[in-house]
């Protein structure tokens, strides 16, 4: 594999951090973030497809029995929201 120079900036924290987490298990920085990122985008990707297939199971549920009640649809976000599987609350109307 060719490594493929990349240039980021970072708060100085971060650099701290960033150093004593490479360090802690023995790597080059540039290893060690190489294989973070890697994580994250493995992560992503994991959790778009999860979306994607849930979305495809509504579809697919709604297709053979109709449209799901919006009560169901707000207790799945209230349940998704307290195990943590989704973080991001829809934004109210103002009104």
């Amino acid at each position: 594999m060719t490594a493929r120079k990349l240039s980021i900036s970072v708060p100085p924290e971060v650099e701290d951090t960033i150093k004593a987490a490479a360090a802690k298990e023995g790597m080059p920085v540039s290893a060690w973030l190489a294989e973070a990122a890697t994580e994250k985008a493995h992560g992503a990707a994991a959790h778009a497809a999860g979306r994607a297939a849930a979305r495809e199971l509504i579809a697919e549920y709604e297709s053979e029995r109709g449209p799901l009640p919006q009560s169901s649809r707000e207790r799945a976000r209230q349940f998704l929201l307290e195990t943590g599987l989704l973080d991001d609350p829809p934004q109210r109307a103002a009104g």
